[in-house]
């Protein structure tokens, strides 16, 4: 038979083992939503970074850049081929030259710089190809501008990369973009919604 006073310590055992397995299970679930949180913040962080100072600058440059060069294409600046062939006139070669020095290089000079100071931003591991390609376009083209008064006009080495390099820039934002709200989540704020 059991006595009385084993009777009545069984419940308080099992009461305070099960707050000590509540405790625990509390206390572990608090530390994972911490690290889960840490984590998170520490995302956030790397996007904004991303986006403020590589991706965000890089993608306006690269739009008014665009717009330029749309706009360029359009007026009574030389067709491609004319400028590749070197049968342009003096007159449309120094219009062209005043439009790649003025216009067009001072912004690509910039992305470059962007590119180059910002490389540790790059989303991916190794540098893409568009980015690449684009920042060897430009100190070629610095080269070719730095051509000798009267000597005749020459095609730049590396042409610039098109479509891949404006894609790569305007899916890198958006990506980033989207990840960012993401992170925030839909109403903004920074911490996580309760569980």
């Amino acid at each position: 038979m059991v006595d009385a006073a084993t009777q009545s310590i069984e419940p308080a055992v099992i009461t305070a083992s099960a707050s000590v397995v509540i405790a625990v299970i509390v206390f572990v679930a608090n530390q994972l939503a911490s690290v889960r949180n840490d984590r998170r913040k520490a995302r956030l962080s790397r996007v904004g970074d991303q986006l403020r100072e590589l991706y965000g600058p890089l993608h306006a440059l690269v739009s008014v850049n665009e717009h330029l060069w749309r706009t360029m294409r359009g007026s009574h600046l030389p067709e491609r081929e004319t400028r590749h062939a070197g049968a342009m006139t003096v007159d449309e070669s120094e219009e062209w030259t005043r439009w790649l020095q003025q216009g067009l290089m001072p912004a690509n000079k910039q992305m470059r710089d962007l590119i180059v100071k910002h490389a540790d931003l790059i989303a991916e591991d190794d540098m893409p190809a568009p980015l690449q390609d684009f920042c060897a376009h430009v100190a070629s083209y610095e080269v070719h501008l730095a051509r000798p008064s009267g000597s005749p006009p020459r095609q730049a080495l590396i042409a610039h990369p098109g479509e891949p390099f404006v894609a790569y820039v305007q899916n890198g934002f958006a990506t980033l973009k989207k990840e960012q709200a993401r992170l925030l989540g839909k109403n903004g704020r920074t911490t996580p919604p309760a569980a």
